[in-house]
C-alpha cells in the first residue's frame, strides 16, 4: 500500500466517481457491460464517522476513506500494473474499529526471464494478503493463520467486535483441513482455536464470537451437504441438512445471523408441511440445546431473502425478500414509515437496502438499484432525513442508456396467476410490438426480479424487447409454488412461458412471426424444448448450457452423485426417475426430437461444465448435423457453468448478438432521451 494523502471534500476525484456520463448516441458496448464495478466494498464505520470505499480504474484501485466530521477524503493507493497484467487489487474491506482497518488483497505480479530460444517468456506469481492497518495508514502488519501457505492466508471468519485486537481466521492447512485460529491484528500473531477436516466448508459463530457450528459435507463426491454443531467435548453432530440445487445452495435451513444471545442464529427455514405456511421465515436455532425456535418473522407471499440486525444490540429489526424489487419491512413502525420514505424518494422500481450502519443508529449507508441502474451508494442521515449521493458502482451504464423493465401479468392455460418481466429498449415507443426475445431463466427454483439484468440489457440497447416469464417451479415465492414444477419440464412449466408470450401477442405487445427464444443452464433446455415442439412459435433458439436428453442427464447425475445422495434424490423429484418415467423423459427431451428440428439454433457450452456436461450441447450438435439441420456449437475453453471469465463473456454476447442479427434483425436502439435520475431527485422528507 501507497502513503496515505488527504484531499479536501470537494475534491472531483471523490465527488465525480458516480457522475452520470451524458448520454450518448451508440448503445453501450460488450466491454461496457462486462467492465467491473468503479466503486465496490463500501461501509461505515463503528460509530458513523467514516466511510470507506474502493475505487477501480482500469488495472489501479485506491482506498478512499472519507471524515464525514470534518468533510475531508483520505485515498491510500493499492497499487497498479505492471505492463499488461501484474499488480495488486483490493478484494474488501472491513472496519475493526474505527482506527483500524482490515483488507484482503490479491497481487498478480509479472516476471520475466530470458526464454532458450526466442527471447523473454513471461511467468506470473499469484498470491492473497490480509492486512490490518491504522485508518491513516501506518502500522501496517501482515495476518496470516498458522500453518496456511504464503499465497492463502485464510478467510476473515468473524471480526470479534468486542474484542479490538482480535479477529477469527478461517484457513486450510497443508493437510486441507479447514481450521480456526485467533490472530492478533496489531502483532500478527495466531493461535489455531479449532482443529477442522477436509470436508469442511465454512464456521458459524455466535455473537460472542464462538464456534457453534459448521458447514460440511458427506460422501466421496461432496454432495450431501450438512450443518454441525459442535459439542461439549468437541465432538461434532448433525443437526440438518442443505440441500443444493444446479449452481447454488438452496438450503432448507440457511443460517442468516448470529442473534442477540450466546450459542443462538438466526436462521431462514423452508417449512415441511404441505398446507398452512408456504414461505420461508425467520426463526432462532439453539446449538446448545439443538432446537428451532417458532417463526418470529414471515412475509406470507415472498421466501425470506435477507434480514437487518440493530448494529449495536444484533436485534431483528428487518426481514427481507423479494417481492417485484428487493423490500426490507422492518418491526418498528417509525423505521418502518423511515424506509417507506426512503422507497419513495427513489421511486417504484427500485431495490433499496441498509448494507451498514453506525451502531448508534445514526447513519445508514444505502445501495439503490433499478433496471436500468446497476446500482449506487447514498448516505442517509437518520436525523436530518437527508440522503446525499456518493457514487454509482457501474458509470459506464448510465440510465438513459439502458431499457426499462415493467411487470406483466398473466395467465397460465389452466388459470393459474403468474408474472413476469419486460424490458423494453431505450427510447422505444410505448406499445411497440419490437422484435422480442423469450429469456426462461435457470434452476428450475431460481426466479428473475424487478432489477438490473446484464443479459437482459444487452439484447434490449441492441433493439429487442426482452420477456422473462417467473413460471411454476420458480423460487422466492414459497415451497408449494416451487414444486408444482416438479417433473413438469416439457410439461406445465413450458406451458407457462408459452402462456406469457401468447399473452403478450394478444396485447399487442409481440409480434407472432418476430420471436426468438434465449436460454442459459435449465433456460436452455426450456429454449431447445421450445425450439423442438413449438416451431411455429419462434424464429430461433439460443441454449447456453442447456441439457437435451433428460435420461443421459439423470444417467450422469446418477454417477456423479451417487444413487444413494441427496443431490440425486432432489433431481428424481425435479425431472423424474429414468427407469420409471423413461416415456415421459424421451417424450420431454429435445435431442429425441431432432429429425422434425425446423429452426436455427446456437449452443454454447463450458468445456469444464460440471453441472450440465458439455456432452449434453456436443450430442444435441451431432444429432441435427446428421439431420441436415440448421446448428452451431460453440464450447468455451476452460469454461465451467458459470462465473466465466471475461473473454468468455465476451464470446458468449458476441455470438449471441451475431445469431439474432443473422436470425430476428432488430434496429439497434440509440440511448437517447431524457429523465431525472434518483441521484437528482429531491432528499427525503
Amino acid at each position: 500500500m501507497q502513503s496515505i494523502r488527504t484531499i479536501a471534500a470537494a475534491c472531483a476525484a471523490f465527488w465525480l466517481l458516480g457522475a452520470v456520463p451524458p448520454a450518448r448516441a451508440d448503445p453501450p458496448t460488450v466491454a461496457d457491460f462486462l467492465e467491473g464495478p468503479a466503486l465496490s466494498a463500501a461501509s461505515l464505520s463503528p460509530s458513523g464517522r467514516y466511510l470507506v470505499w474502493t475505487v477501480h480504474e482500469g488495472d489501479e484501485s485506491a482506498v478512499h476513506i472519507r471524515d464525514l466530521q470534518e468533510g475531508t477524503v483520505s485515498i491510500m493507493g493499492a497499487g497498479s500494473s505492471r505492463e499488461h497484467f501484474g499488480g495488486v487489487f483490493v478484494d474488501w474491506i472491513r472496519w475493526k474499529t474505527d482506527d483500524r482497518l482490515l483488507i484482503g488483497l490479491t497481487r498478480l505480479e509479472l516476471r520475466r526471464f530470458r526464454g532458450r530460444e526466442d527471447g523473454s517468456v513471461r511467468s506470473f506469481t499469484f498470491g492473497q494478503s490480509v492486512l490490518s492497518l491504522a485508518r491513516d495508514g501506518s502500522g501496517m502488519v501482515a495476518l496470516k493463520a498458522p500453518g496456511a501457505e504464503d499465497a492463502a492466508p485464510g478467510e476473515v471468519l468473524d471480526t470479534l467486535r468486542d474484542d479490538p485486537d482480535h479477529i477469527l481466521m478461517s484457513y486450510r492447512d497443508r493437510h486441507d483441513r479447514l481450521n480456526v485460529a485467533r490472530v492478533n491484528i496489531l502483532t500478527g500473531e495466531a493461535a489455531r482455536t479449532v482443529e477442522g477436516h477436509r470436508r469442511v466448508l465454512d464456521y458459524i459463530t455466535d455473537r460472542n464470537g464462538a464456534v457453534v457450528g459448521r458447514i460440511a459435507y458427506r460422501g466421496a463426491t461432496g454432495r450431501i451437504m450438512l450443518m454441525e454443531a459442535l459439542n461439549p467435548d468437541g465432538a461434532w453432530s448433525e443437526v440438518f441438512r442443505l440441500r443444493r440445487n444446479e449452481i447454488r445452495d438452496l438450503p432448507d435451513y440457511e443460517s442468516l445471523g448470529a442473534t442477540d444471545q450466546p450459542g443462538k442464529i438466526y436462521v431462514a427455514v423452508r417449512p415441511d408441511a404441505p398446507d398452512g405456511e408456504s414461505t420461508a421465515g425467520v426463526h432462532i436455532f439453539d446449538f446448545t440445546t439443538r432446537t428451532m425456535g417458532p417463526t418470529i418473522w414471515r412475509n406470507p407471499r415472498y421466501d425470506v431473502s435477507g434480514i437487518v440486525l440493530d448494529a449495536d444490540s444484533l436485534e431483528l429489526v428487518a426481514g427481507c425478500y423479494w417481492a417485484d424489487i428487493y423490500r426490507c419491512d422492518f418491526t418498528d413502525r417509525g423505521e418502518n414509515a423511515l424506509m417507506t420514505g426512503i422507497r419513495r424518494f427513489f421511486g417504484d422500481s427500485w431495490s433499496v437496502s441498509v448494507v451498514s450502519q453506525a451502531r448508534d443508529g445514526s447513519r445508514w449507508l444505502v445501495l439503490a438499484s433499478a433496471p436500468n441502474n446497476p446500482g449506487q451508494y447514498y448516505i442517509f442521515d437518520v436525523a436530518e432525513r437527508h440522503m446525499e449521493f456518493v457514487g454509482s458502482i457501474y458509470p459506464r451504464l448510465p440510465e438513459p442508456a439502458l431499457g426499462v423493465m415493467e411487470r406483466v401479468d398473466y395467465a397460465a392455460a389452466d388459470g393459474e396467476a403468474l408474472f413476469g418481466y419486460l424490458t423494453r429498449p431505450p427510447g422505444a415507443a410505448v406499445g411497440a410490438p419490437l422484435p422480442l426475445v423469450v429469456m426462461p431463466h435457470g434452476g428450475p427454483e431460481m426466479r428473475d426480479y424487478l432489477t438490473y439484468d446484464r443479459w437482459a440489457q444487452f439484447l434490449a440497447t441492441r433493439g429487442y424487447q426482452v420477456f422473462q416469464p417467473n413460471f411454476r417451479g420458480s423460487a422466492g415465492m414459497g415451497k408449494a409454488f416451487a414444486e408444482a414444477g416438479y417433473r413438469e419440464w416439457g410439461g406445465r412449466m413450458q406451458d407457462d412461458v408459452t402462456a406469457g408470450v401468447e399473452h403478450l401477442i394478444t396485447q399487442g405487445l409481440a409480434d407472432r412471426s418476430q420471436i426468438c427464444i434465449v436460454g442459459a443452464s435449465y433456460g436452455g433446455y426450456a429454449a431447445l424444448q421450445a425450439g423442438a415442439t413449438q416451431p411455429d412459435l419462434y424464429r430461433c433458439v439460443v441454449s447456453i448450457a442447456g441439457p437435451s436428453d433428460l435420461v443421459a442427464m439423470m444417467s450422469w447425475e446418477r454417477s456423479e452423485a451417487g444413487a444413494d445422495s441427496d443431490r440425486y434424490d432432489y433431481w428424481l423429484k425435479s425431472i423424474g426417475d429414468p427407469r420409471e418415467d423413461r416415456e415421459r423423459l424421451d417424450a420431454a427431451s429435445p435431442l429425441r426430437r431432432a429429425a422434425d428440428w425446423r429452426l436455427p439454433v446456437l449452443l454454447i457450452h463450458g468445456e469444464a461444465d460440471d453441472v450440465v456436461p458439455v456432452s449434453q450441447s456436443r450430442n444435441m450438435d451431432r444429432s441435427l448435423r446428421r439431420a441436415g439441420k440448421d446448428v452451431q456449437l460453440i464450447v468455451l475453453e476452460d469454461a465451467g457453468h458459470s462465473d466465466w471469465s471475461t473473454r468468455q463473456d465476451t464470446t458468449a454476447l458476441t455470438e449471441v448478438e451475431a445469431f439474432l442479427g443473422r436470425h430476428l434483425p432488430a434496429a439497434v436502439a440509440a440511448a437517447s432521451g431524457s429523465g431525472v435520475s434518483a441521484a437528482e431527485a429531491s432528499p427525503v422528507d
